[in-house]
């Protein structure tokens, strides 16, 4: 008997503006605009794949799909490389998926990319911090190499880096800061170009918005990014650190309840380190929880994808 062919994406027309945009926000897609555009926006983006799929059949490990998700950052940039499970996306992942169905972090971790500059006590005026292109591209270029060229066990085959944002909170101005990640983001980009174009290494970049993966892994009033107290509204950097909190303890509860991810190597000592408190416990840990859960969001974007397109309208309020 002949594989059952996809059913039509047609049945997209027929849907309410909130469920459209209710299937944008689970693929990762926007979810702002009419319904037309939300309509177009579907139907072009849903056919295709962005991830490598190999052969189920081969038992070749450096086959496998492999997500390096990148958090942003100079002081503290955080990372993790996710494997995909052989036989993934046959499995839906679950919270009572086996562990041989789950996504493996095979890496997690937080660098500095430039340490502080180190001035003598005697020094006057203190060293000052250079920050010119001709300084970062040898960063940028070293960074990629160690997690792609070096990659233990196998390069990655997607990687995903944070996009920035030009003006933090909403301010009118630009910060130096934000410039200076903003550069060594697109330092980034231009490095992994040039390795594809020379073929030095083969895969898929994609910038990721912030704003997407915290609209698909927050429910309820944090999924908006506003929350009423008092009768008032909460936002600027009260509504960010509200984001940040939310996502270290989705972090925290798929380390120690499992049944999301499965941790290996070094990335189970960083697990460790992130659950623990006081002392043992890790620094920064919104960053470690950023590049987790931008990684895992992509993983279940792509799922979400191929169940829309293989199941038509019956998926409907089943998405996770």
């Amino acid at each position: 008997m002949a594989p059952r062919s996809p059913p039509s994406l047609a049945w997209l027309t027929t849907l309410k503006a909130t469920q459209l945009k209710a299937l944008a926000t689970a693929t990762g897609l926007p979810s702002s605009g009419t319904k037309p555009l939300l309509t177009a926006r579907l139907l072009a983006s849903l056919p295709i794949s962005k991830l490598y799929h190999p052969d189920p059949a081969s038992n070749d490990t450096s086959t496998t799909p492999r997500i390096l998700s990148i958090d942003m950052g100079i002081r503290n940039l955080a990372y993790c490389q996710l494997a995909l499970p052989a036989r993934w996306p046959a499995s839906h992942t679950s919270n009572q998926a086996a562990p041989s169905a789950l996504p493996v972090v095979e890496a997690w971790d937080r660098i500095a990319v430039a340490p502080r500059p180190a001035s003598a006590p005697s020094e006057t005026p203190p060293t000052k911090e250079p920050f010119d292109p001709a300084t970062y591209a040898p960063h940028a270029l070293s960074l990629l190499s160690s997690l792609i060229l070096a990659a233990a066990p196998s390069p990655p085959t997607t990687i995903l880096i944070e996009r920035q944002r030009f003006r933090s909170l909403g301010s009118s101005s630009v910060q130096e800061w934000t410039l200076r990640v903003n550069m060594f983001e697109a330092m980034l980009h231009a490095v992994l170009h040039t390795l594809r174009a020379h073929r030095i290494w083969e895969g898929d970049v994609y910038a990721v918005e912030p704003g997407r993966v915290q609209a698909f892994w927050l429910s309820g009033e944090e999924k908006t990014g506003e929350k009423a107290e008092g009768g008032r509204v909460v936002k600027g950097p009260r509504k960010a650190k509200q984001g940040k909190e939310e996502k270290i303890r989705l972090v925290r509860r798929w380390v120690e309840e499992g049944g999301v991810v499965v941790l290996e190597g070094r990335a189970e000592e960083t697990g460790k380190g992130f659950v623990a408190k006081g002392k043992g416990g890790v620094g920064k840990k919104d960053d470690l929880a950023d590049c987790l859960v931008q990684g895992m969001a992509w993983v279940r974007w792509e799922e979400n994808r191929r169940r829309i397109v293989e199941e038509g309208v019956g998926v409907l309020g089943g998405l996770g």
